[in-house]
């Protein structure tokens, strides 16, 4: 992952959530669960913004309120940084498409999941199906990565008609259904595109993508960030 996220044992993770209020409340979960860390005072510090009021993405981009939309990423950005987040993630991949709009001294504090993603598949020549919001598809958030032309193979897009059913899966997942019951179709999404990985192009996918066996493998932006930060503050206390 390019750049680190902790490089002081005082140094802030913040996290833009509530694009739903799951997956970030999950993401913030995993980072403390999976820790290797001996005391608790090793832990990272993380603060999430979680605001719910964000507009729908999809239905924002379609109906031209990129203006709207972009005011509540930079005040989630703001307060991010006024109380001292040194690194920040936002939990939702199609509110990625205003990235470039975002002033370059909040742009450089950024994780890009985008990012992320691209370095972990340039990593293996698996393909993987594309797992996203019908406006990531439609925005070609990732057709429009610098490293698009060098791993396109790598990625499996399905077609319209379950393009569909992926965008309906996320919003079920969003409603605290047990996402558990979204396997068998995810399963059968693989079989049908020969494949046994995915790509977690929409971080509610993050809820879905533990409960997977180890034949199926994944790439989710979120658990590979939760890895880094927790790695990066082993190694800070060990220094320390």
């Amino acid at each position: 992952m390019s750049g680190s996220l902790v490089q002081r044992p005082d140094d802030v993770l913040g996290v833009v959530g509530g694009m739903g209020p799951l997956a970030s409340t999950e993401f913030l979960k995993t980072i403390y669960e999976q820790g290797a860390w001996e005391r608790e005072q090793d832990a990272p510090r993380v603060v999430l913004y979680s605001d719910p009021t964000f507009l729908d993405r999809t239905e924002a981009f379609r109906n031209g309120q990129d203006a709207q939309l972009l005011d509540q990423l930079l005040t989630a950005l703001t307060h991010l940084r006024a109380i001292g987040a040194s690194r920040i993630v936002i939990c939702c991949i199609t509110i990625h498409h205003l990235l470039s709009r975002v002033p370059s001294e909040l742009q450089s504090q950024l994780v890009s999941l985008i990012d992320v993603v691209f370095e972990e598949l340039s990593a293996t020549d698996e393909p993987h199906l594309l797992l996203c919001t019908s406006a990531t598809r439609e925005l070609r958030i990732f057709e429009k990565h610098k490293l698009w032309m060098q791993t396109s193979n790598r990625f499996v897009l399905p077609d319209e008609s379950d393009q569909r059913k992926i965008h309906e899966m996320i919003y079920t997942i969003k409603q605290t259904e047990d996402v558990r019951r979204q396997i068998p179709f995810v399963d059968d999404l693989l079989a049908k595109y020969h494949v046994n990985a995915f790509i977690a192009g929409c971080t509610e996918i993050h809820l879905l993508a533990r409960h997977f066996t180890t034949n199926r493998r994944c790439i989710d932006p979120l658990t590979s960030i939760e890895r880094e930060l927790t790695n990066q503050s082993v190694r800070s206390a060990a220094a320390h």
